[in-house]
């Protein structure tokens, strides 16, 4: 699981990059689930487009995950 954690409120989500050795499903606006392809050790990207509601200000954030899988 892969949740996205910020102060304030997460509005909307998308994957804007896919991973290349696994599968990554949405599971609400700030939760993910990552599964690597079955037996696969290595390493995996993928790429989150995240918006919400801080504090203090609204906005849009790029999340870049780098996974190693053991």
């Amino acid at each position: 699981m892969f949740p996205i954690k910020i102060r304030g409120t997460v509005t909307s989500s998308e994957i804007s990059q896919k991973p290349a050795r696994g599968k990554l499903k949405k599971l609400d606006a700030s939760t993910y689930e990552y599964r690597a392809k079955a037996k696969y050790k290595g390493s995996d990207t993928f790429v989150i487009k995240a918006t919400g509601k801080g504090p203090t200000a609204s906005g849009t954030s790029v999340i870049t995950v780098n996974a190693t899988i053991k």
